[in-house]
């Protein structure tokens, strides 16, 4: 039976689909996330050329409803997509969309769907040819031979595409990236992606991670418990870092960039916070919260905001962390190999002033590392001579009073740099 999708050509060109394939695949993946699944396969047939052929998605989620196919394929622009909260940083299937995407590499696109019914399990057929997209065809729902629900993306006539742009590292890279941090956060139950039959693996990008609960007062005496994984990772996943904000079903409703954005070093961090507090908060709310309105007062703004101190202060000890352990060390050698500490001779005297400077240097460092930041190295050489000569005369501890202009210090900060100016 053909059925229209209010669509036109002109429409869906203009709506902003992914421009990439791998991107397009994604959408796919995600959709099958949004269902409910908790394994989703991904497999890839290409011929003898190394054409692909076919690309199978495969998802064991709770399948597609037949009485919501108005909105989710026969309404591109209106779909029930729209007032749902999506599971990640950036838009997906916005609006339906990404049910359309199919256009950009392929001629066809088939979702066999088995979905329960009442207590009977019922599957059923979509066709969209590229063609002709202002239309679908979908069969009759009939009762199922498989013994569970799920949806199967098939898509054919594949053109543009060939086995080493899917079945190459840089693929595996794109999923680990994209799906990583989900997959991590779900990994007690049981969540994966397979590509022709083989698990996706993302835990060579995880540098470091971390779980631990807070629990949130407000002035009223109500608690709020949040669950809170952080999340360093060994290369940049974005070029932004964020608190994002989940509800008690994981689904992402708001995020927040992290204070940590302008740092010197690479302390490539993810924060996910998940409670039921946020079921039904919005990413407005935060706006409301941190321009100190009229509404600032109320509970929940309390909370949140005593939460967002709580998170930086839990960053700030992650940070460093990061810094004295690994950053710290790679800073001082750099300083050593471009040349910009004062000259020093084979003296015991000049052996422990150096020995000095650098552990002033190395808190300097940790206490704040945007202070080596954006300087040209005649600067830093200079910056390390005032600071060698102050250390040879009885006026050093002077120098603590005046980083303290420049550099916030914590209690113990003071205490260490302190201990090592006297």
């Amino acid at each position: 039976m053909k059925k229209s999708t209010k669509i036109t050509n002109a429409s869906i060109e203009s709506a902003g689909l992914p421009k990439d394939a791998k991107q397009v695949i994604a959408e796919y993946v995600w959709n099958g996330f949004d269902a409910k699944a908790t394994s989703v396969s991904i497999d890839i047939s290409s011929n003898e050329l190394g054409y692909i052929e076919r690309i199978r998605i495969n998802d064991n989620g709770e399948g597609i409803a037949p009485d919501t196919l108005d909105y989710s394929f026969g309404n591109f622009l209106d779909s029930l997509k729209k007032t749902q909260v999506k599971r990640t940083s950036y838009t997906r299937g916005k609006k339906g969309k990404g049910r359309f995407s199919f256009s950009l590499f392929a001629t066809r696109a088939t979702w066999n769907t088995v979905v329960a019914i009442g207590n009977e399990l019922m599957q059923y057929k979509l066709i969209i040819d590229r063609e002709a997209k202002e239309t679908y065809d979908s069969t009759e729902p009939q009762p199922s031979d498989i013994d569970h629900t799920g949806t199967t993306v098939v898509l054919e006539g594949v053109f543009g595409l060939n086995a080493f742009t899917l079945d190459g590292d840089e693929f595996l890279d794109f999923l680990a990236q994209e799906f990583g941090w989900f997959l991590h956060l779900n990994k007690d139950m049981g969540y994966n992606i397979k590509i022709n039959g083989k698990p996706i693996s993302y835990q060579q990008l995880i540098q470091e991670t971390d779980e631990t609960s807070f629990t949130v007062y407000s002035p009223e005496e109500n608690s709020f418990v949040f669950k809170v994984n952080y999340i360093r990772w060994k290369y940049p996943i974005g070029d932004r870092y964020y608190y994002y904000f989940m509800d008690s079903h994981k689904m992402e409703v708001a995020k927040l960039l992290s204070s940590f954005n302008n740092n010197a070093i690479d302390f490539h961090h993810s924060v996910y916070v998940e409670s039921a507090f946020f079921n039904g908060f919005e990413q407005s709310d935060m706006t409301l919260s941190s321009e100190g309105n009229l509404f600032s007062e109320k509970e929940h703004m309390v909370v949140y905001r005593n939460l967002l101190k709580e998170l930086r202060d839990m960053l700030d000890r992650k940070q460093k962390k990061y810094v004295r352990e690994q950053a710290v060390d790679i800073k001082l050698q750099e300083l050593v190999q471009k040349d910009l500490l004062p000259r020093y001779s084979s003296s015991d005297a000049d052996k422990q002033r150096k020995v000095t400077l650098l552990q002033l240097i190395q808190e300097l460092y940790i206490a704040d590392p945007r202070a080596f930041v954006g300087i040209k190295a005649d600067l830093i050489r200079t910056y390390m001579g005032f600071l060698d000569l102050l250390l040879q005369t009885d006026r050093k501890a002077e120098i603590l009073p005046i980083v303290e202009q420049a550099i916030p210090l914590s209690d113990k900060e003071r205490e260490r740099i302190g201990k090592i100016l006297k």
